[in-house]
């Protein structure tokens, strides 16, 4: 009897343990593929924007990220597609993956803006390659991409501020006509001033069109002219004017002759 009851003990023993290490291994099982599906990522079209989810930590699932999302919304939130766009949702298994198929899907839409040139489609252009910098897993060839659309941008931006400034200069040049004309205490002064107005004004609206005059390059500097000195001045010393020398034919006093007579 003593035996059997010990028999029976080790076979229950044994048979928890199995249990054990199976339940560990099922465990194990399951974390590994919540792990691997909190790291997928996925895309689809909705209402006109493309929403981008990320995967929970559990064997299956997804949830969208909203654009309030405190740590991806910035990056990830929904992003609006142009009119008539047609994007595959599509699945990915990891971040980098993601990052370099968003960055190809939205620099095109950039250039696209940024050839509108309106004010709107500029802003929506800037939006959407600050969007693209933030992407962490881009390549070497993605970062040349976006330096050049930013350098566009920034040419963009700059002929934007020369028509601006082109039109304060007009702005300001029109208020000294009229106290030019209103004959003032300051219409001699802004005579001067008009005529240098309109010159700048013409300087940048053809810079704004991209076209150059030159007409703000630097002048060459003044050829420095050595002053005169005033009649009845000291001369320095140093630099006090030598005496003329003698006539041609004369020696001067207290000098020797040495040339020789003639043969009678």
């Amino acid at each position: 009897m003593a035996e059997r009851a010990e028999q029976s003990s080790g076979g229950g023993m044994k048979r928890l343990g199995t249990w054990v290490v199976v339940l560990a291994l099922l465990g194990a099982v399951l974390w590994l593929a919540s792990d691997r599906n909190q790291r997928r990522y996925s895309w689809a079209v909705d209402s006109g924007k493309l929403v981008i989810s990320k995967g929970r930590f559990f064997p299956t699932g997804q949830g969208v990220i909203a654009s309030d999302d405190p740590r991806y919304g910035t990056v990830y939130g929904p992003i609006a597609l142009p009119q008539g766009a047609k994007v595959q949702d599509e699945e990915f298994d990891d971040q980098t993956a993601l990052d370099r198929a968003l960055f190809d899907l939205v620099v095109p839409m950039a250039k696209a803006d940024l050839q509108k040139s309106d004010e709107a489609s500029i802003a929506e252009a800037n939006a959407l390659a600050d969007r693209a910098g933030a992407l962490p897993g881009l390549t070497a060839d993605q970062h040349r991409a976006l330096a050049s659309i930013r350098g566009d941008l920034s040419y963009v931006s700059a002929r934007g501020e020369l028509v601006q400034a082109a039109k304060l200069v007009l702005s300001a040049r029109r208020k000294l006509e009229a106290v030019r004309e209103g004959g003032g205490e300051h219409s001699l002064e802004a005579v001067p001033v008009v005529r240098e107005l309109a010159g700048i004004q013409e300087a940048l609206e053809q810079a704004a069109q991209g076209r150059s005059m030159n007409a703000f390059s630097s002048r060459a500097p003044a050829t420095p002219v050595s002053p005169q000195p005033s009649a009845g001045a000291a001369t320095p010393p140093g630099q006090q004017t030598p005496p003329p020398g003698p006539p041609a034919g004369l020696n001067p006093p207290g000098t020797s002759t040495t040339a020789k007579q003639a043969p009678r």
